[in-house]
Order: C-alpha cells, then sequence, then structure tokens
C-alpha cells in the first residue's frame, strides 16, 4: 500500500510539474535562478538565514521557495522538475532510492532529530492508543515512521490505531479540542503542549532517549537534496547553494537567538520565533555535516521500519564535499 502511494503521489506531481524548472536559468540580474521544494519548519533554519542575509545572491543565485504539505510530497516535486534542491528529513529519501529514485543530501542543517509524541492528558501511555485517532503525517514520512516505531515499542500495530490526515499546523489545535488522542510535534511545540496539558509520551531532545530509540546521540536527518543527475551536471550550482547556508551556519552562530528570529521573520508570519528558536537551537548544526554514525543510525532505522530492503551505504546517498570545500574556503 505505501510504494502504490508513492507512486501515485509522483504520477499527480508529473502531471502538474513546471516547464524548465530542472534546467538553469538566468534572472534578468544575471542571477542563476533556483528552486526550493520544502515543507516550512525552523528545522532548516540556515537555509532561511541564507536568504535573509543574502548570501544565495552572493553566490550568484537567485532562490525561490516552494512550500508543499509534506516532505516525501516536496521530494516528488523535485524529481517530477519543480526544484532544483528540496528541505526534507533522510527516511524517505533512502526509501525512494531503495526504489531506484537516486538522490544526493548534499548538507545537514540539524545534529539530531527533534521529535516529540504527545497526547490527550488522559492518555498516559502508547499501550492506550489502541483504536484511537492518531496524526503523523503521510506514510513513508519520517514523522510516521517516528510514530510507528513507537507504537511497534508498545506492542501495537500500523493497523491498531485510526491514522488522520491533517496539515502539521493543524494538530495543536486537534489534540487540545479531542479531535485526534495523539500526534507528532517537532520540539518547538513542547511548551504549546504543556500549556494545553497534554501527555508528552516521547522526547527525542532527551539524549537518553534518542539513543535509546536510533542507538546515536547523531542522526542528521533535517537535510538539503538534489536529484543525482542535477548533482553531476550542475556541481557549481550545488556548491553555491551550500557556500551560503555555510556563511549563514556561521552568522547563526554569531548572532542570539533574538537577533536570528528578527531576520527571518518574514519567513514565518505569526510564529513566536524568539521561543522556538531557543528550543532548537542547541539543536541545529554548526557545520552542515553528516557523520557516518548519524547516517548509520538512521539507515538503521530505515531498515528496522521496512522502509528500505538493505543497507544502502554512506557514498551512495551522501556527499560532504561541498561542506568540505566550503568550510575550506571560508575558513570556518
Amino acid at each position: 500500500m505505501k510504494r502504490s502511494i508513492l507512486v501515485a503521489v509522483l504520477i499527480s506531481l508529473v502531471l502538474v510539474s513546471l516547464t524548465g524548472c530542472g534546467s538553469k536559468e538566468t534572472s534578468n540580474d544575471g542571477l542563476t535562478k533556483i528552486v526550493i521544494s520544502e515543507m516550512r519548519g525552523e528545522s532548516w533554519l540556515p537555509v532561511y538565514i541564507a536568504e535573509m542575509q543574502g548570501y544565495f545572491e552572493e553566490e550568484g543565485l537567485d532562490a525561490e521557495f516552494i512550500v508543499f504539505k509534506d516532505g516525501p510530497i516536496a521530494f516528488q516535486g523535485m524529481h517530477a522538475g519543480d526544484s532544483q534542491f528540496c528541505m526534507l528529513s533522510t527516511e524517505p529519501v533512502l526509501r525512494a532510492f531503495d526504489e531506484g529514485l537516486e538522490s544526493k543530501i548534499i548538507i545537514s542543517t540539524v545534529k539530531s532529530k527533534l521529535y516529540l509524541f504527545a497526547s490527550k492528558p488522559e492518555i498516559t501511555d502508547v499501550s492506550q492508543l489502541k483504536g484511537k485517532t492518531i496524526f503523523a503525517g503521510m506514510p513513508g514520512s519520517a514523522p510516521y515512521s517516528f510514530v510507528l516505531s513507537i507504537l511497534e515499542e508498545a506492542g501495537l500495530s500500523e493497523n491498531d490505531v485510526q491514522w488522520i490526515n491533517m496539515e502539521y499546523g493543524a494538530a495543536l489545535a486537534a489534540l487540545e479540542q479531542g479531535s485526534i488522542d495523539a500526534s507528532f510535534f517537532d520540539l518547538i511545540h513542547i511548551n504549546e503542549l504543556k500549556r494545553i496539558n497534554a501527555n508528552i509520551l516521547l522526547n527525542t531532545s532527551d539524549p537518553e532517549v534518542h539513543e535509546k530509540l536510533y542507538g546515536s546521540k547523531y542522526y542528521e536527518s533535517q537535510m538539503v537534496t538534489v536529484t543525482k543527475e542535477f548533482a553531476e551536471k550542475n556541481p557549481d550550482i550545488v556548491q553555491k547553494f551550500v557556500n551560503a547556508v555555510i556563511k549563514a551556519m556561521k552568522w547563526q552562530e554569531e548572532h542570539s537567538v533574538e537577533e536570528i528570529a528578527e531576520l527571518v521573520a518574514p519567513m514565518f508570519e505569526g510564529r513566536n520565533l524568539v521561543e522556538t528558536i531557543g528550543i532548537i537551537k542547541d539543536g541545529l548544526s554548526t557545520d552542515g555535516y553528516i557523520s557516518r554514525e548519524g547516517f548509520g543510525a538512521i539507515e538503521g532505522f530505515c531498515l528496522q521500519q521496512g522502509l528500505i530492503k538493505e543497507p544502502i551505504g554512506y557514498e551512495n546517498v551522501i556527499d560532504m564535499t561541498y561542506v568540505e570545500n566550503a568550510t575550506k574556503a571560508l575558513g570556518k
């Protein structure tokens, strides 16, 4: 069933893809146009800093962001030609690679997984969720796999709960109103969950919990990827993109939460960025690097969850040469 959903999404996106997005385009001011598909979130903060600080423009790039409902949809949009770059989690990329859709992950924006699983106040244990309604994104997404692993640890299967489809931004209100019983959340929502008296059943920002779930303190899963074909044909554009984001990481390290929040506010209307950035800043990457240990944890998790059938291998999907080149050139 999961494979058929992936294929259906790919077909639908091919039908609506934008003409010419897979090729180089030059804007009127001489910049190379790039399109970034994404699902807007603070975990990719360095990319937004690169845009707002003008680092993409410094590198000769004119960046446009297209926001999708979910990471796998944004990813399929990239492979359908809607964009050249995609910001999402690693798990769907590995799953697609296992099915013949090859990509290269070029930079990470986090050090570890920053996820929560929370329930209504009356539910105090995961085992109580049998027959209950849960939101965790679409099948095959990183949140879905995360929640499914928690259910399996408690002795529940995928079919023991009712999965609901909604926008990520609607999950908090749905949990508070009781229309869902439990949900995945990014770590940024931890204070809001406490305010509505939700039970946080699992919090991966706790190092012990993270290591128990993934077998490592590293899990650099929020990242940027490109198609293998685009990387082979346009290494100069990929390098310029990574250069800009590495510059942004340096700026991020040198500035306060308040200054960062003020800079990226236009990209996050209506959000309390000072609070949310303060929550996740220590978990954001400062060098863009994906460790072999972290990749091993991600690959192992994907194998355990059946997202991939056999190990893929670090070199087949990770390319850190752009990060290494940018770091050397910028003296970071």
